[in-house]
């Protein structure tokens, strides 16, 4: 995985999506086997890569009493120097607020937000401390088609912006988005590459077939 790309974990219930994706981002290391970043083992330095890696959990667990400002502000005052100063904790969380098309929501109550602007928020949170990479599981999970597309969307921007993006997802609808694909099958790996030479490979006509296949 290159840097900078966006990486879909594609496969069934089951198929092993977590426990792949726990393994590459260091929250669940592996048994046998290595992950490398810059060729650097995770396992090894994974103090040293804590900040450059975020991790965005398929359940909110995010205060929702706090508006968005005030949560982000937070996780800044516990994740950032703590010589940092008011006027740049502020930057940065306004900075995350319109990376993250948050800004109009800032003083809302997390309570109050729909579940694709708390997954926003969720993710505002891993982008506080300017990770290299991003690991999201299930972000889509629950959201409603359109609510699904802007959020897939949001993504790609964020790999485009300079962060490797890897997610796990069973949905169909907007793999055309990602720029590579990992296939699982019952835990083992059935494809690596670009989606459009998955369909190829596999020999079906688009993305709902392949599971079937």
């Amino acid at each position: 995985i290159g840097p900078n790309e966006f990486v879909g974990i594609l496969g069934p219930s089951g198929s092993g999506k977590s426990t792949l994706m726990d393994a590459l981002s260091g929250f669940r290391p592996a048994q046998r086997g290595n992950v490398l970043i810059n060729n650097l083992d995770l396992y090894r330095h994974l103090d040293s890569f804590k900040q450059s890696i975020g991790y965005v959990p398929q359940d909110d667990i995010i205060h929702r009493e706090l508006s968005v400002y005030r949560t982000l502000f937070y996780i800044a005052r516990l994740r950032l120097s703590s010589d940092a100063a008011r006027s740049e904790l502020d930057q940065i969380v306004n900075e995350v607020l319109d990376v993250t098309g948050l800004s109009e929501r800032r003083n809302v109550l997390v309570s109050q937000l729909s579940g694709g602007q708390r997954k926003r928020v969720s993710t505002a949170v891993e982008l506080i401390t300017k990770p290299s990479i991003i690991f999201l599981d299930e972000p889509t999970s629950g959201l409603d088609p359109a609510t699904e597309d802007k959020i897939m969307r949001l993504f790609r921007q964020i790999a485009e912006s300079g962060r490797t993006v890897i997610m796990t997802t069973h949905a169909m609808e907007n793999v055309r988005l990602f720029d590579k694909v990992i296939i699982l099958m019952r835990g083992k790996l059935a494809f690596f590459g670009r989606p459009e030479e998955a369909l190829s490979y596999f020999g079906v006509s688009d993305f709902n077939k392949l599971f079937d296949k």
